[in-house]
């Protein structure tokens, strides 16, 4: 047979970030590059006066994203986007809250400027300071600002494990996890939506799985249409003023509204777009499982090896809840997942913030189940404070909380499938092999940056193993 020739236009690269309906192969770092531009058709399609802004500092995981956002250069000056890498992060963060600021001057040409800045975990470090000060002073409500933060949890091509959450709640943004390439394209549509009712600088936790992960994303016009929340603080419509009096008293009054009347805004909006769901529940399930983000994936692929498919999660009486929003806990969301539970499990990397949000909201009711996290009831460790999960590991750890409970008949099996392979004489590790430090070759100091013969070189803090290194002297000089 005569294969038939294709119709229509072919398909091209740049289809990611021009094509407004259908679906699109986009890995997590071209889904973040696309984002700012379907901010922009979203509030051309809503009549806004906008502009966009973006700043930052590379490091991985979000090492390619200044590249793939230069790459779109005519597209997003076509879309009225400048795009300005920062000298470091915090200068770049002084510049996105000055975007929040413009609309106040006499000379505006639009209403609001949508900006963007991005970092990895140690540039949230440095940068934490402007945040702090930028998050107190607030967003616009026709501008906004997200605050993309990249996580390298096992630190595969950083010098320290990256687990942005606990300072970004202590700096008091309201902090959205993606699981894949399509909810960092919904996520953050939503967290402008979120920044511009709320008045506060919103971030998106991007580990590595979902910048390096890719997949299929819906890129249809008017797939996120933001329910605004009900916008009312003790009675009274709430709209936040930006402004640069950080002095007392006024500094209090940015406080009070920052934890109180704003941050409950974040709750109410989470809640209103269901950012956080509730995957499968009956009235008689005894079990509740907690993840979040990426690991909410792994956890799924851990009840499969678990032999926990839908049929028997529901047979068993186990219940999910996927967590979009890690930071502030929604409590309506918590309320209706743990009604009539017994026990819950709350997985989740490194240190325990979602476990703690949830212990404090469930404390002193009447019907409060046992929570599990870091460690058991009996205090032994369940899930670690180090290192990255993965569906193995979750599987690993959850089996024997699950086995306790009772009644799992398919955990109990791959309980036994695994103490008889673990009786099996393991293999011999293989010799520790010697490397020569080297630049990674996305690193901007890989020609900038030579040592000399014989010096001894190691690593410091920056985005790649071996960048900003230093030397020193070679014997006898």
């Amino acid at each position: 047979m005569t294969p038939q020739k294709a119709t229509g236009p072919r398909p091209t690269l740049q289809d990611r970030y021009v094509r407004e309906e259908g679906t699109l192969h986009l890995t997590g770092i071209q889904a973040l590059a696309r984002l700012p531009l379907d901010i922009r058709r979203a509030d051309r399609r809503e009549g806004r006066s906008t502009a966009g802004f973006i700043s930052g500092y590379e490091g991985s995981p979000l090492a390619g994203y200044d590249m793939e956002l230069a790459r779109c250069r005519p597209l997003l000056d076509e879309y009225d986007i400048v795009f300005r890498p920062g000298v470091n992060e915090e200068l770049a963060a002084t510049a996105v809250q000055g975007t929040q600021l413009a609309a106040a001057q006499p000379d505006k040409r639009v209403d609001g400027i949508t900006a963007i800045w991005y970092g990895k975990s140690p540039g949230l470090d440095r940068a934490s300071d402007a945040i702090r000060h930028n998050n107190l002073m607030g967003t616009h409500p026709d501008g906004g600002a997200l605050a993309l933060v990249g996580d390298d949890p096992a630190a595969k091509s950083s010098t320290v494990p990256g687990a942005s959450e606990l300072l970004l709640a202590d700096l008091g943004l309201p902090t959205l996890y993606p699981s894949d390439p399509q909810e960092a394209l919904d996520f953050g549509l939503h967290g402008v939506a979120m920044s511009r009712a709320a008045g506060l600088w919103v971030a998106l936790k991007i580990v590595t799985a979902v910048a390096d992960g890719s997949g299929t994303v819906d890129v249809s016009a008017g797939r996120i249409a933001p329910v605004v929340p009900d916008l009312t603080a003790d009675g009274v419509p709430y709209r936040h003023t930006v402004g640069t009096r950080m002095l007392q008293p006024a500094l209090g009054d940015l406080e009070r509204s920052r934890d109180g009347a704003r941050l409950e805004i974040a709750r109410r909006y989470a809640l209103a777009n269901n950012l956080n769901r509730i995957t499968r529940t009956t009235p008689d399930d005894r079990i509740g499982i907690v993840a979040a983000g990426k690991t909410f994936l792994d956890l799924r692929q851990a009840l499969r090896i678990l032999g926990l498919d839908e049929t028997e999660l529901e047979r068993r009486g186990v219940r999910l809840l996927h967590l979009g929003m890690i930071h502030p806990l929604e409590p309506t969301i918590v309320e209706r997942f743990a009604r009539g539970l017994r026990h819950i499990v709350v997985v989740e990397e490194k240190r325990p913030l979602i476990e703690t949000a949830l212990k404090d909201l469930l404390y002193g009711r009447g019907d409060q189940p046992s929570v599990s996290g870091k460690r058991a009831p009996d205090g032994s460790v369940l899930f670690p404070l180090d290192g990255e999960l993965d569906p193995d590991t979750v599987a690993a750890r959850l089996a024997p909380r699950l086995n306790a409970l009772g009644e799992l008949p398919t955990v109990q099996s791959w309980l036994n499938t695994i103490r008889a392979t673990a009786r099996r004489r393991p293999l011999p590790l293989l010799p520790v092999l010697s490397r020569t430090p080297y630049f990674c070759s996305g690193c901007p100091h890989n020609l900038s940056t030579k040592a000399p013969e014989g010096a001894a070189v190691g690593r410091g803090s920056a985005a790649t193993p071996w960048s900003h290194s230093w030397t020193l002297p070679r014997p006898g000089t």
